[in-house]
């Protein structure tokens, strides 16, 4: 075995995000994916960039037609803002718009699934050739006939979202207390956001021995809004969670409503026992998930042995900032502080060749197809 492998849906040897790549992010609370429904439970949400009365007209009467959300807007800043809501399954741009570009590209950074039919009025060959080098999907002429632009328009939402179905990973990182998964993986956390994934945070205790249990839930949903993912939380009694019962029963209830791809738990090599509760509980609850990994947390002994590391040299910023949520626990805390945390990442990143990683030990792996695409 290779000492240097990377989960399925994590690209190796990528230090960002690739144009359309794997591991961008929208909707549904908590950041660009926010942890939200999987791509084939949703309604088309089309945005339309363009100020023509013909194109609000066609806007309000598909926001009638449809279940999903329909959105028209006329000016760049608004347009720009209405992409940060959501990961939109279509855009509808007119290419002579000011800023029309830019909403493009904004558009499938957030979703690179986001499939885009430009609009045009006339025929100008150098318009349609430049519109045609943005790589669309699909191509109107005004004015438009409403039956065969929604029709085109719903068939490629439809598709776009069935793509994102595919190959969207759906992300569950367990963590026994607050701060657990952001020291242990933040990261490969905002790795996953910023490549378009849904990522969820499972946190099974209020972690009260740490703390005021209000403050201690308030910074733990900002953490997870740093990272890009959605909060759940759980109320198992701290230092005494149990390896089965309620623990399996609550990991296994977000297991079936998220359905992910991966799971990110404790390892059993652990001091702290509700750490290795959690490890016993995540291996029953998630026992059909087909990629199923352990990190490394502030309490694991040195008989972890990682066989995955995860570069995120581009990323460390966006995990130091959600650790840094965790303000109540002071001086108290010395696995928080900025450097303990980079020197750790350091270490393990030097087995991978990179600056900076996140060790992982796979418990399972399965190959989620289709494979990503290589930064």
């Amino acid at each position: 075995m290779s000492a240097v492998r990377h989960p399925e849906g994590v690209a190796a040897n990528s230090g960002g995000p690739n144009a359309g790549g794997p591991n961008g992010g929208g909707p549904n609370g908590g950041g660009p994916n926010g942890g939200g429904k999987p791509a084939s439970d949703l309604s088309p949400d089309i945005l339309l960039f363009d100020s023509s009365a013909g194109a609000m007209d066609i806007a309000r009467w598909l926001g009638e037609r449809e279940r999903g959300r329909v959105a028209c807007e006329a000016e760049l800043e608004a347009a720009l803002r209405r992409l940060a809501e959501r990961q939109w399954d279509l855009l509808v741009v007119d290419p002579a718009t000011q800023g029309a570009i830019d909403v493009v590209t904004q558009a499938r950074r957030r979703n690179r699934w986001a499939a885009v039919l430009a609009a045009l009025a006339g025929g100008n060959p150098d318009l349609v050739q430049r519109t045609v080098e943005w790589r669309i999907d699909g191509l109107v002429f005004k004015p438009f006939e409403r039956a065969a632009f929604v029709s085109q328009a719903l068939t490629l939402a439809q598709r776009s979202r069935e793509r994102r179905g595919l190959e969207q990973r759906r992300v569950l990182a367990i963590g026994a207390h607050p701060d657990d998964v952001e020291i242990a993986c933040g990261g490969m956390l905002a790795r996953h956001t910023a490549e378009g994934d849904l990522v969820r945070i499972l946190v099974l205790s209020r972690g009260a021995m740490g703390g005021d249990v209000n403050i201690r839930l308030r910074e733990a949903h900002e953490a997870a809004e740093l990272l890009g993912g959605r909060l759940e939380l759980g109320d198992l009694q701290d230092s005494r969670i149990p390896d089965s019962g309620a623990t399996v029963a609550l990991i296994a209830r977000t297991v079936g409503d998220l359905r992910p791809t991966h799971v990110y738990t404790h390892a059993l090599e652990d001091t702290h026992q509700d750490h290795r509760a959690v490890h016993i509980a995540t291996l029953a609850a998630a026992n059909g998930v087909p990629n199923v990994y352990c990190y490394q947390s502030a309490s694991t002994t040195v008989d972890f042995t990682p066989n995955y590391y995860v570069d995120i040299s581009a990323y460390m910023e966006a995990k130091l900032h959600a650790v840094a949520a965790y303000c109540s626990e002071g001086d108290r805390a010395g696995r928080l502080h900025p450097d303990s945390i980079k020197a750790t990442a350091a270490y393990w990143g030097r087995f991978a060749g990179y600056k900076l990683a996140e060790p992982l030990r796979i418990i399972r792996q399965r190959r989620f197809s289709p494979e990503p695409t290589p930064g």
